[in-house]
């Protein structure tokens, strides 16, 4: 009788333990991984508190689970289109002027391959390859540069499948990219002639299609403070640098074109080139991606919107990167929040809105310091504010002078 009597008590003290920490763990776990973005950046603007979604086809939350900001409630009819949408390039003297500078158009080719490679493998299930496998392909590729540009669509199908207009809106900014760095690059034009030109293509890309991505300076402290920010760069630091170091290419090629005859542009070349396979590729200590005005400001200061929207199409890029390479999402959730990111940043969306103002409650606005990140804004000197004449080594997240 007293041993009956021992294990029941023995049971109830059990049953207890467990009802004690079956309270006390789930609600351990989910307060460890609240995730406060705007304490992170230091920001404080509307948009940034995330809402509710339903989550009625999301699995269980894992520990790493974050709460998702939800779409908002009208969205362009082209986001969902899923039909092919090729674009071709204007017509000009200028078209494949880039291969004047060979060494340059064989590594712009590769970028292509690396970004296509990398994106195939995070939605066809071989993530866990990409520090290792993947990283050595697309190493190999830059090392060993193809001829001409490739298609990435033949070489990421199914990511193109899965996110058709994300690649439409990539391709139409890579045109632009291509073809005002083909104007740069070509022997047959004046400097003033070249102006007009580039000037023309961006008319041609922000008034044709409606892809296009906006030429407002976008915050970047808004972009990177999604729940899904940075999980790229922490899972993949080896790849992130070499996607960071092709923007550091793309960046510093402009000013490296810029008013040079082609015998310059050649000899400047040769040593952009060998710092950008020797250095830039394979750095992992960058607190952010590099930007127009800090690697090209006379570029930037010439043409300020196209500039944005280069410095805007790497971000989009990083966000995708983000949101692909959190396995905490359901594929419906990582559509969801790409559709957003897409919408965060393409010029129908920001559709008349000027510089320095703030728009709604959903925190679209153009206001783009941030502490920690010199060269944002169109800034030539670095760390002078250019706005108020004074020194900014932390710039204030409530600066509104643009």
């Amino acid at each position: 009788m007293k041993s009956e009597k021992t294990r029941h008590s023995k049971q109830l003290l059990l049953a207890g333990i467990v009802t004690i920490f079956g309270l006390i763990l789930p609600s351990t776990v989910r307060a460890e991984t609240t995730f406060n973005h705007q304490q992170d950046n230091g920001q404080n603007h509307q948009g940034h508190h995330p809402n509710g979604t339903d989550n009625s086809t999301a699995p269980e939350p894992s520990a790493h689970t974050q709460i998702l900001p939800p779409l908002p409630p009208k969205l362009p009819s082209w986001i969902d289109n899923k039909d092919r949408n090729h674009i071709y390039r204007q017509r000009g003297v200028y078209n494949d002027a880039i291969y004047n500078i060979k060494a340059l158009a064989r590594d712009l080719n590769a970028v292509a391959v690396g970004h296509a490679m990398a994106y195939e493998d995070l939605v066809t299930g071989k993530a866990n390859r990409l520090e290792t496998q993947t990283f050595d392909r697309i190493n190999w590729v830059l090392k060993n540069p193809p001829r001409f540009m490739p298609d990435e669509a033949n070489i990421s199908p199914t990511f193109g499948r899965k996110y058709g207009v994300l690649e439409q809106i990539f391709d139409w900014t890579h045109i632009l990219h291509a073809q005002t760095v083909d104007v740069l690059a070509s022997p047959k034009l004046t400097d003033s002639e070249k102006e007009a030109e580039i000037d023309r293509l961006y008319r041609f890309y922000v008034e044709t299609v409606p892809y296009a991505i906006t030429d407002l300076p976008m915050n970047m402290g808004y972009l990177d403070s999604q729940p899904y920010s940075k999980a790229f760069r922490q899972k993949y630091p080896k790849v992130n640098g070499l996607f960071w170091g092709y923007h550091w290419l793309q960046g510093t090629m402009y000013d490296t074109l810029y008013s040079q005859t082609l015998a310059q542009q050649r000899a400047a070349y040769i040593l952009v080139g060998k710092r950008y396979h020797e250095t830039e590729l394979y750095r992992t200590d960058r607190p952010f991606m590099p930007m127009f005005a800090e690697v090209s400001p006379r570029f930037a200061a010439r043409f300020p919107y196209i500039s944005n929207v280069f410095d805007n199409l790497h971000m989009l890029h990083d966000m995708v990167n983000d949101i692909l390479a959190s396995d905490w999402m359901t594929e419906k959730q990582k559509e969801e929040q790409i559709k957003r990111a897409i919408w965060m940043v393409s010029a129908e969306t920001h559709k008349s809105m000027k510089p320095g103002k703030q728009y709604g409650t959903d925190g679209l606005h153009d206001h783009r310091f941030m502490p920690g990140m010199p060269g944002m804004g169109m800034m030539p000197e670095g760390l002078i504010n250019h706005h108020h004449g004074e020194r900014n080594s932390t710039p204030a997240s409530n600066h509104t002078g643009h």
